[in-house]
C-alpha cells in the first residue's frame, strides 16, 4: 500500500522543511520587521505549536517508517523528539518568566516607581539570563534540525537500495 510510505516521505517534507524555514527565513524576517512587542507576541503564540511539532513527529515518523532502517536513523529521530521536548517544557517556560519579569520591570519604570540606574540594576541580569535561556534554545533547534537532516540522509540511503541499477 502506497499510503504509508507517501505519508512518511510528506510527513519527513513538512517537519524538516518547516523547521528550517520558519528558523531561518521566517523568524529573522519578522525579528526585522516587527515592533519587538509585536515580535514577541508573535513567536509567543508560534513557538508551542512550533515546539510541540518538534517534539511529536519524529515519534510518527518512527511509527511509519516504510522501510526497515538501521538504528542511527531510531537514535536520530529520539535526538530530535527530546530537543523539541527540551525546548517545549523546559525552555520555552523559562524564556516565558524571563519576559514576564521583564515586562513588570518596564511597567514599574513606565510608572515612574524606578529610577533608570535602579531599572537598569534589575533590568541587566534578566537580559543576561535571557541570552543564556535563548541561546540553549536556539542550540536545541539546531540539533533538533541536524537529527532530522541525519535522518533524512539515513532514509534517503535506505530508499536508494529500492531503486534498480
Amino acid at each position: 500500500m502506497l499510503l504509508r510510505p507517501i505519508s512518511h516521505l510528506i510527513l519527513y517534507s513538512f517537519t524538516f522543511g518547516g523547521a528550517v524555514f520558519y528558523s531561518y527565513v521566517a523568524s529573522p524576517i519578522a525579528f526585522k520587521t516587527l515592533a519587538r512587542d509585536q515580535f514577541s507576541v508573535l513567536q509567543s503564540k508560534v513557538f508551542p505549536w512550533f515546539f510541540t511539532m518538534q517534539s511529536l513527529s519524529p515519534v510518527a515518523l518512527a511509527l511509519t517508517l516504510p522501510i526497515p532502517l538501521a538504528t542511527p536513523a531510531y537514535y536520530a529521530l529520539g535526538s530530535s523528539s527530546i530537543m523539541g521536548l527540551i525546548n517545549l517544557y523546559g525552555l520555552l517556560p523559562w524564556n516565558k518568566s524571563i519576559k514576564i519579569k521583564r515586562q513588570k520591570l518596564q511597567k514599574k519604570f513606565d510608572r515612574g516607581q524606578l529610577t533608570k540606574d535602579q531599572f537598569d540594576a534589575l533590568d541587566t541580569p534578566l537580559k543576561k539570563e535571557f541570552g543564556k535561556a535563548h541561546g540553549l534554545s536556539l542550540l536545541f533547534n539546531m540539533g533538533h534540525i541536524l537529527a532530522m537532516l541525519a535522518y533524512g540522509c539515513y532514509l534517503t540511503s535506505g530508499l536508494l537500495h529500492y531503486i534498480p541499477k
